[in-house]
Parts: structure tokens; sequence; C-alpha cells
């Protein structure tokens, strides 16, 4: 990552600047969750502005806020799995008056490659929307996201996805996919995506739901989309393909 007063690319014509997670200040934190992510996002996607207060202050995974001074216009947050090697994009957003700027292109094409530079990640995974299923609404269009994910060179991972439950109460959310940002291999290990998947799963839902998971439908089912593969990996596909992605049927 760049130093605190860097600008990267083509964001330094402009004046705005990216910091770390770690060197802001709680406010200008406090500004980005409130005024960035929280309008992005649903309740059942979104962290706590006390889970992301926690995350920054314990330096637990990257993140970078793009600033017009002290004011948060967007930013990317990451977490890393350490047993799969996996680095997930958790989070990407603008803010909807900051959008058309560069500022979302910018973090993908500038930012990840320092990332994966300096974690050296197995794989770098995010999740979105599918377009087919959720509809424009209040915090954003899925297909403009899947639009800038092609434009940055994101490939599709051939499989139906579902992100889980975020903390107790919050149901699962179905209908997504994943994405590998940035990715140039045609191919990536299959095994790889199914340690990553029980190691989110088992973060987000509890160790304890290990041996449930064993006999949960929906999770099984998503495992076996995860091992097809030829000669154990899976094949990345370009955005455009998403029509043949099938849809997850939820047990439940």
């Amino acid at each position: 990552m760049p130093s605190e007063a860097q600008p990267i690319g083509a964001l330094s014509r402009s004046g705005l600047k990216i910091k770390k997670l770690s060197e802001l200040s709680e406010p200008v934190l406090e500004s980005f969750y409130a005024e960035v992510l929280t309008p992005a996002f649903p309740p059942d996607e979104l962290i706590t502005w006390d889970e992301l207060r926690g995350a920054a202050a314990a330096d637990l995974g990257p993140g970078a806020l793009v600033l017009d001074g002290e004011t948060p216009l967007g930013g990317m947050l990451g977490e890393i799995y350490p047993r799969s090697g996996v680095l997930l994009l958790s989070y990407i957003a603008v803010r909807a008056d900051a959008r058309g700027r560069g500022i979302g292109q910018t973090l993908l094409t500038d930012v990840i490659p320092q990332w994966r530079a300096a974690i050296r990640p197995s794989l770098v995974i995010a999740e979105i929307e599918d377009p087919r299923f959720h509809q424009p609404n209040v915090y954003g269009d899925p297909v403009a996201r899947l639009r800038l994910y092609q434009r940055t060179g994101s490939r599709l991972l051939p499989m139906p996805f579902f992100q889980p439950s975020l903390r107790p109460g919050i149901p699962r959310v179905f209908d997504m996919l994943l994405i590998c940002p940035g990715e140039t291999m045609p191919t990536v290990p299959a095994r790889t995506v199914s340690a990553f998947l029980d190691e989110y799963f088992e973060l987000c839902e509890g160790s304890e739901g290990s041996e449930a998971r064993i006999i949960d439908p929906d999770y099984q089912e998503l495992r076996r989309f995860a091992e097809r593969g030829d000669g154990g990996r899976l094949p990345l596909w370009p955005l455009d393909r998403v029509r043949e992605i099938p849809r997850f049927t939820e047990a439940g």
C-alpha cells in the first residue's frame, strides 16, 4: 500500500488521495461506514460499525480509502483467510455523488496489484449480487457493478453462490456470484476454492456449525459446484457468460 500522502494513478490528477485503513482517524472511518458503506449494502450483507472499527484497530486485513481532504469518497476492504490463502474483497463502494470519477476502477486496477505483491494470496475472490436476480435498488445497480468488474479484468467462477450468515439472526444471501478480480490465469485450483468456502462459512457461522454443514443440503451442493472441474481445476469465465451460471435452488 502507498504511504499516507501518496496519490495513486489517475486519482492524482483530481487531487484525491488513498490511505490505508490503519492510517485513518476514527471520525473518518466512521464517516466511511455511515456515508459510503451503509448506503451501498443491505443490512444482511454489511458488517457492523463495531466490527469495522475493531478490524481497523487490530489491522486484521487490507483496506484502502479514497479521500478528498478528510471526506471519504470510496473504499475497498479485504480479509485474509490463512488456511486457504485466499484474499476476499469484502467490500468495494463509492459514494453515489462521486461515481464516474474512476475511483472504483482505480481501487481494482491499482490497489489490488499492490495487495497481491504484499500479501501473495493464493487467490483473490470477490462476491457480488447476480444481476439476473437482484434488481437495481436504493443500494445500487448490480448490472453496473458487473460492468465495473468486467472493465477491470475480473473473471467468473463457474458456480452459483450464497453468502453465509454474517452473524446470528441474519439470513444467508442467495443469488450471488464469485469472481476473481484481475486474475490472468485461465483456471484456478478447485481445492483452494473449496478450502476457502469451508474457512469462510466457519468464520461467519461458527466452528460449531462444521458438523451441521456436513448434513446441510445447501452447503453440500455449494461444495459440489466448487469441486467440479477438469483435473482438479476450475475454469475462469468471462463475466459475459453469467447467463450460463445455474441458479442455486435453496433447499430450505
